[in-house]
């Protein structure tokens, strides 16, 4: 008799444990984390998807060959270039102070109402989106020959970041930040300086750090 009794007595208490169960909440609870997996998975896809082709031509003629039909966008390009690198070139005091960084016979003399300096030479400009109805992106980049420099023989933007690869190479991915306008530069630097902030900046591991010799 007591047997029976209990079992009567552990039925209903089963049943009302089993009632307080929300399945609909725990089913919804155990499909979160997948559709978190998903979720980032589709973020990190967004971030790899944010570079994007760019070229590097050493003249117009190389743009052209690749765009026939967007000869005047070249042209245009190839200007831009030249402008920013007047406006963001590193400069220095001295011929010598500047051959010291980017090698013998690449500078140029600028004069000025203030005074001269020296620039060096822009070895190339890196085109992105060419052929974009919206808007395409140029900047001017350099090389070094000299065997003082971090950077001998490798493409470098005027705010010191340094592009993997040797010369020889041209077509890259990009992220966008790599077209930010750089700052102004109006001040001048000694030998030395620019390789100096070059071997900073690839320490940082960033080019998108903020601060630049531009004065």
């Amino acid at each position: 008799m007591k047997t029976g009794s209990s079992n009567k007595t552990d039925t209903p208490l089963k049943a009302r444990k089993r009632s307080t169960i929300n399945v609909a909440k725990m089913r919804k609870a155990f499909t979160l984390k997948p559709l978190a997996v998903g979720v980032a998975g589709v973020f990190l896809s967004a971030c790899a998807d944010e570079r994007q082709d760019a070229t590097i031509y050493t003249s117009i003629d190389d743009c052209k060959q690749d765009y026939p039909n967007a000869i005047e966008k070249c042209e245009a390009a190839y200007q831009t270039a030249v402008e920013e690198a007047q406006r963001t070139s590193p400069r220095f005091n001295t011929e010598y102070d500047c051959e010291y960084e980017f090698g013998p016979n690449q500078c140029r003399t600028v004069n000025t109402n203030n005074g001269s300096f020296f620039m060096p030479f822009m070895a190339g400009f890196m085109v992105s989106q060419l052929l974009s109805p919206n808007r395409y992106y140029s900047q001017p980049l350099y090389t070094s020959y000299s065997y003082n420099s971090p950077f001998r023989s490798r493409w470098i933007s005027a705010d010191g970041y340094v592009f993997d690869g040797d010369i020889r190479k041209r077509n890259y991915k990009v992220r966008s930040e790599t077209f930010k306008p750089k700052p102004t530069v109006n001040r001048t630097m000694k030998r030395g300086g620019f390789g100096s902030s070059v071997r900073a900046k690839s320490s940082w591991g960033s080019s998108a750090r903020k601060g630049s010799w531009g004065g």
